[in-house]
């Protein structure tokens, strides 16, 4: 399991390293420019003027480079969370798909990005049939002859926290072991 998790977190990073260089580079082309025999949207240029066309790089190099960071940190959440992976996943798989707007790291950090996250969603079904929470046991304590209330204390078997009540550990179970 561990070197499924490590494959769907390099792949990812792997991406988004690629997305976020391919938007350094818009914006060392933003700043710096190409020579104009080099230049390979000199076309596009052409037709839509040196305004809109600077204004149409800005967004360029703006979404490259957000996205390139976001598909990082995604992926980071990823590797620390494991057990949210289908959640890290979708992310990855929006977020590499909304890269090709800034370039989608030479179309391969894009492609990184959605196999990666397509792996960490398929991992995290697989994950919840192998390691699947069960329905904790709600455990209560020996009444000692106070009022309810006060005696009786409800236990989610599989964290070892206590409840007052069994309408509080109900809802943890239902909160913390049933969603994933």
């Amino acid at each position: 399991m561990g070197e499924n998790r490590s494959a769907q977190f390099t792949l990812s990073l792997t991406g988004g390293i690629l997305i976020l260089i391919g938007g350094i580079l818009s914006l060392l082309w933003l700043f710096g420019g190409f020579p104009p025999s080099f230049d390979p949207l000199t076309d596009l240029r052409n037709i839509m003027g040196e305004q809109e066309f600077s204004s149409f790089q800005i967004r360029y190099t703006v979404a490259g480079l957000s996205s390139g960071v976001a598909v990082i940190l995604t992926s980071f959440m990823l590797k620390m969370r494991p057990q949210e992976s289908r959640r890290w996943g979708i992310m990855i798989i929006v977020l590499s798909i909304m890269s090709i707007l800034g370039m989608g790291g030479f179309i391969f950090g894009m492609a990184l990005g959605i196999l990666g996250g397509a792996i960490a969603i398929i991992r995290s079904k697989s994950f919840q049939i192998t390691e699947a929470p069960r329905k904790p046991d709600i455990a209560k304590e020996p009444e000692t002859g106070l009022p309810e209330e006060l005696t009786m204390l409800y236990r989610c078997s599989s964290c070892n926290i206590e409840f007052k009540n069994d309408e509080e550990v109900k809802r943890h179970v239902i909160r913390m072991h049933m969603e994933h």
